[in-house]
């Protein structure tokens, strides 16, 4: 498996159109193949926030980042004018996580 780590720090005039966003789009993105599990986490107080998707393997991971889903969130971000990071790991615990 694969975990993948996403974070933005929007301004606080923003955060009410990113949770929108996201509202709308981490539900579209539990559905996509190889999804195993999304979590989205922000601090009420400085607005950072991350999501965490946990992906059968890195091919899964790797089609998502060619998907028509992952250019609308980009796009937005562009919009937004968001710079977030964009992270991905191979799961290392438990040991059976990779066969």
């Amino acid at each position: 498996m694969v975990i993948s780590l996403t974070t933005s720090s929007p301004a606080p005039h923003q955060r009410e159109q990113v949770a929108a966003f996201l509202g709308e789009v981490l539900p579209r993105l539990e559905r996509e193949p190889g999804v195993v599990a999304v979590y989205h986490f922000s601090d009420p107080e400085t607005g950072e926030s991350t999501t965490v998707v946990v992906w059968r393997d890195d091919a899964s991971r790797a089609a998502y980042r060619e998907s028509a889903l992952i250019r609308e969130v980009m796009a937005f971000e562009e919009r937004l004018g968001l710079h977030g990071t964009r992270r991905a790991f191979p799961l290392s615990y438990p040991p059976d996580a990779n066969p």
